[in-house]
């Protein structure tokens, strides 16, 4: 099942390749390699779509795609899961805000997905802002709730969280790392809207914020 919805989303995000405006996505190219922006990092709430839409939008822009959590589970050789369970959440952390530098001080095109808690580490967000354009991902808790509750046994933060009270936590979490998140040079309503659509809107979104 877990391999049918991936499949999915890749033949969605395939055909949705083809529906962009390539003059417009041309003059954006040109216009970020001009002002020097080699990186857009994406962040969010879990299930806001950070890793569908950072994977698409690396693809439109050229960029490689980075899903920031994925990284760290391939250089550590062990899942998030695993590390939240061996280590604890500080030291996740900590591994988490060393792989962020690492990635953003690369000296490449890339387009990277954070983990829903990196841009509340200390110094983060002051970092991203300095090194890429960041693009808040805003998903209302309903939309987050509708996402997660069939995968909370797949998030090391909601395992202990049962389905009646998911809603409530989601919203008050959220409440807490909202104040991070909207530190995002960018901000995009992702509720109800397609893949595609959301693209769109980033793009335009970054056009409008570099005065293009």
């Amino acid at each position: 099942m877990k391999k049918d919805k991936k499949q999915n989303s890749k033949e969605k995000l395939s055909n949705n390749f083809l529906k962009y405006n390539n003059k417009e996505i041309n003059v954006l190219q040109g216009f970020l390699s001009n002002r020097k922006i080699q990186k857009i990092v994406l962040l969010g709430y879990m299930a806001s779509g950070k890793s569908v839409l950072g994977n698409e939008l690396a693809r439109v822009l050229n960029y490689t795609f980075v899903d920031l959590d994925t990284y760290i589970a391939k250089k550590e050789k062990l899942s998030i899961s695993e590390l939240f369970a061996q280590k604890g959440e500080s030291s996740f952390r900590k591994k988490e805000f060393k792989y962020l530098k690492k990635l953003l001080n690369k000296k490449k095109t890339i387009v990277i997905s954070l983990g829903g808690g990196t841009p509340q580490i200390g110094g983060a967000m002051k970092l991203i802002n300095k090194k890429s354009l960041s693009i808040y991902l805003k998903a209302s808790t309903q939309t987050l709730y509708n996402r997660l509750a069939p995968e909370t046994t797949e998030r090391p933060l909601l395992t202990n969280i049962t389905e009646d009270f998911l809603q409530d936590y989601i919203q008050i979490h959220l409440e807490k790392r909202k104040k991070y998140y909207e530190k995002a040079d960018l901000s995009i309503v992702v509720d109800d809207l397609s893949v595609h659509e959301i693209i769109i809107s980033i793009i335009k979104e970054i056009t409008l914020k570099l005065g293009m």
